[in-house]
């Protein structure tokens, strides 16, 4: 079971989106953005995911400040679009915390679980 923890803006449609992808294999939280990262911090959740309005800003600024930048990654910014390759990437390197734009859930959030359930099942 993959344990995430959502924080940011437009909670439940991140949940959603997670729900629809991972299906029985995830399990959500929803929270603020301090306690969804320090879930992760205290290894309660796995990955943290946050959106905001830019993908760059508050996503991930809390994050950043408790698990450290090498742990977070911005997977699609405002007008941007998330890229498989790249997420699979920062997922094999370690990423445990992904920020977006609100505008890129529906898109960035099934690439950011997919990735993560096959990295998850590599191992």
């Amino acid at each position: 079971m993959i344990r995430i923890a959502i924080g940011g803006l437009r909670k439940e449609e991140i949940r959603k989106a997670v729900k629809e992808t991972g299906g029985e294999q995830v399990e959500t939280t929803i929270s603020s953005d301090f306690e969804a990262s320090k879930m992760v911090q205290a290894g309660k959740a796995d990955y943290y995911l946050g959106a905001c309005h830019s993908g760059g800003g508050a996503a991930l600024s809390v994050a950043i400040g408790l698990l450290g930048y090498t742990k977070c990654s911005t997977v699609a910014k405002a007008g941007g679009r998330p890229r498989p390759s790249e997420i699979e990437r920062l997922v094999r390197e370690g990423k445990i915390a992904f920020g977006m734009s609100v505008e890129a859930i529906e898109e960035a959030v099934p690439m950011i679980i997919q990735s993560i359930l096959q990295s998850s099942s590599i191992r």
